[in-house]
């Protein structure tokens, strides 16, 4: 088992100008929905955290977050939109983000796209690059010399049309569309634009909880893009659908599950570069029903503390489009359905800690099945959803 990656880290539709006239109000765009496969356990809604984030740009620029949404909408994986830096005077300044190429890795202060500094891949950044548009040869005179600013949902169409495409190319078809990685594009601000600024950049970046474009280290290529987490943590929920946001929490918070390790299932259906086909659901669900429910007594600390937090034992699967992009990371967890359906919500830590489920402490039943495992995990990504023949959860 693999250590999990290090890094990782709602839409304001009243998000307006403020004094500056380099901020930019931005308004959500809606994403495109990409098809899972779910089994009968929690189909983890895909990584929707539930944000068409829209952010405006500190000073100068402007960050349009751009969803891609998938299946059960639990969650988005956002990608995102910025600006670059322009002078106090009527002439633009070349910047990392105007003289950048496929290849760099950007980053800047958080919340501000409009200061953009190249930095070594290797280093914590927020986008990838992934190529230019070259903007005269978009059909029209709408990037003309005095043409009017196109706007957010303009930009965004762009970035239907073109990023997909150019990230596909830098990545040699290697975007695991259910992992945590999403399609961006930068573009110039309207003050920047009625200063002559045309650049646009198609890349590649993770989405934190708050919607922004996260720190994160490593080019794409490089590394596992499936959902993992480290263990022991706890995953938030959704108070109305009872579905995880995806992004970690305290667990002295309510959450949906929580994470007892990673396995990389590289070391039996090899790795990345050995070619091999994409292992069947039901062969991913036999590796890991011998090794999930053992890991998830060590850490409880044994099988008797584990069958009294009363949760099952459940994991991730990956689907065949993640294998192809190269994914081999899942996570094995503990969580419970509910009969309301979703997850139920969990506070405490299941490790030792004074655990509640639905509001209410477990109750371990007389004889509790063995290591309760089970043989039907929730493919995660790309949903959550609970598995009927689970005992549920009382709801709260």
């Amino acid at each position: 088992m693999n250590e999990p990656d290090p890094d990782r880290d709602q839409p304001d539709p009243d998000v307006h100008d403020a004094t500056d006239d380099d901020f930019t109000a931005v308004d959500p765009v809606e994403s495109h929905d990409e098809p899972v496969k779910a089994a009968t356990r929690p189909p983890r809604a895909a990584t929707r955290n539930p944000v068409f984030v829209v952010l405006a740009a500190i000073v100068v620029g402007a960050l349009v977050t751009c969803g891609i949404a998938f299946a059960m909408g639990a969650f988005d994986d956002s990608g995102s939109v910025g600006g670059s830096d322009i002078g106090e005077g009527e002439r633009l300044v070349q910047n990392a983000f105007t003289q950048s190429v496929a290849g760099d890795c950007l980053d800047w202060p958080a919340g501000n796209p409009g200061k953009p500094a190249a930095v070594d891949c290797a280093q914590k950044h927020r986008f990838e690059v992934a190529g230019g548009i070259d903007t005269s040869l978009i059909p029209g005179v709408e990037f003309g010399e005095d043409a009017l600013w196109p706007g957010p949902e303009r930009f965004a169409a762009i970035r239907d049309e073109q990023c997909p495409v150019m990230v596909d190319q830098y990545l040699n078809g290697r975007l695991d569309p259910q992992g945590r990685f999403a399609v961006g594009m930068m573009y110039p601000s309207q003050a920047q634009w009625d200063k002559g600024a045309r650049q646009l950049r198609c890349g590649i970046q993770e989405n934190g909880p708050d919607g922004q474009p996260a720190q994160f280290s490593g080019r794409v290529a490089d590394q596992n893009q499936s959902y993992v987490w480290p263990e022991g943590t706890c995953i938030g929920i959704d108070p109305e659908t009872r579905n995880p946001t995806g992004f970690a929490v305290n667990c002295a918070e309510p959450h949906a599950f929580q994470t007892t390790g990673i396995v990389d299932l590289a070391v039996r259906f090899g790795d990345r570069m050995s070619n091999k086909p994409w292992p069947a659901t039901g062969a991913q669900n036999n590796y890991l029903s011998s090794i999930c429910p053992k890991q998830a007594e060590r850490f409880a600390g044994g099988a008797p503390p584990l069958d009294a937090t009363t949760l099952n034992v459940q994991w991730s699967v990956l689907s065949e489009p993640s294998w192809l992009a190269g994914s081999r990371k899942v996570v094995c967890y503990l969580g419970l359905p509910d009969k309301r359906g979703g997850f139920a919500t969990l506070v405490g830590d299941a490790k030792g800690g004074a655990l509640l489920i639905n509001g209410k402490a477990p109750v371990p039943p007389p004889a509790a099945p063995p290591g309760r495992a089970l043989p039907t995990p929730v493919p995660l990504p790309p949903g959550i959803a609970p598995n009927p023949d689970e005992a549920p959860a009382p709801a709260g």
